[in-house]
């Protein structure tokens, strides 16, 4: 899908030699169910403050002249068809929001590889990145894994550890996954072209992670502060309020966090001055803005 994960992906693949045959996407709603992909902006056109983002999978097919499909939900079938006359070797997969069917992962001779932003078998779903900032993890993984017709249970190709700083912010974070993802594809695919196809199954055990929904931004008492410090400031960019249940007071609701001591003692379960919240948390003490709702 569009983001920050995919045209990385693809630059590294071009980079490392790979014959890139086509890009496909997921067609916009009301699009037809399989069509060339809309045009996008040229890299040369943002406008705006700071960085501008990493390019994406649509800006490097138009910029190396590849060919891009988009491709409803239903438009299985007809995808086979037309990647099957490209007669690939090889399928990246990096984000796609949909199942993909056993006709459609038997079309390319070695299979379809997914670039998966958790250390699998763990965090395996749709959002592991959520999931490895509310567990106040201190570091994920990027892998890359053999699709298989489960989800995230294939063979490991590859794997590599991405630390996540205290107070790191979702977009950095993405940035350094895409880096290590990058990464991997430029190191496995000349050993993919000289006949090497590394497979390792996964671990026993692992978990499955669905989509967050409002429960899922709760901040538990019996927390660390520095994993809910970890999680605010990790998952921020989701512009969403965090449930606090204080003990021995009324939930209240957080916005930003601002800082977080993993060792203070505030002397009550909870503090408001203003706009500003300090909570005891287990052990340690969170400081952070209160939320307009």
């Amino acid at each position: 899908m569009p983001g920050r994960l995919a045209g990385p992906a693809l630059l590294a693949l071009l980079e490392a030699g790979a014959e890139v045959a086509a890009v496909v996407v997921p067609a916009p709603p009301g699009a037809p169910p399989l069509a060339p992909a809309p045009p996008v902006a040229p890299p040369d056109s943002f406008i705006g403050v700071g960085q501008p983002p990493p390019l994406g999978p649509l800006q490097v097919a138009a910029a190396r002249g590849l060919p891009a499909l988009a491709v409803g939900r239903r438009a299985e079938p007809a995808l086979a068809t037309a990647i099957a006359a490209y007669r690939p070797d090889l399928a990246c997969v990096v984000c796609w929001p949909w199942r993909i069917p056993p006709a459609l992962l038997a079309v390319p001779r070695l299979g379809f590889l997914n670039l998966h932003p958790a250390p699998l078998p763990e965090l395996r779903g749709p959002e592991p990145l959520f999931w490895a900032f509310q567990e106040g993890r201190r570091q994920t993984a990027v892998t890359l894994h053999w699709m298989d017709e489960q989800f995230d249970t294939g063979d490991i190709a590859a794997r590599a550890p991405v630390p996540l700083p205290a107070g790191i912010g979702w977009d950095a974070a993405e940035e350094r996954v895409a880096v290590a993802g990058a990464a991997l594809l430029q190191e496995l695919v000349p050993r993919l072209a000289s006949g090497e196809v590394p497979r390792r199954q996964q671990g026993p055990g692992g978990s499955y992670r669905g989509s967050p929904v409002e429960e899922d931004f709760a901040i538990e008492p019996g927390w660390p502060a520095e994993r809910a410090f970890r999680f605010m400031r990790g998952t921020a960019a989701w512009g969403r309020p965090y449930r606090l249940r204080a003990d021995g007071a009324a939930p209240v609701w957080l916005g930003a966090a601002i800082d977080c001591d993993p060792v203070g003692v505030l002397g009550a379960p909870l503090m408001i001055e203003g706009a500003l919240a300090r909570a005891q948390l287990s052990p340690g003490v969170l400081s952070a803005t209160l939320a307009r709702r």
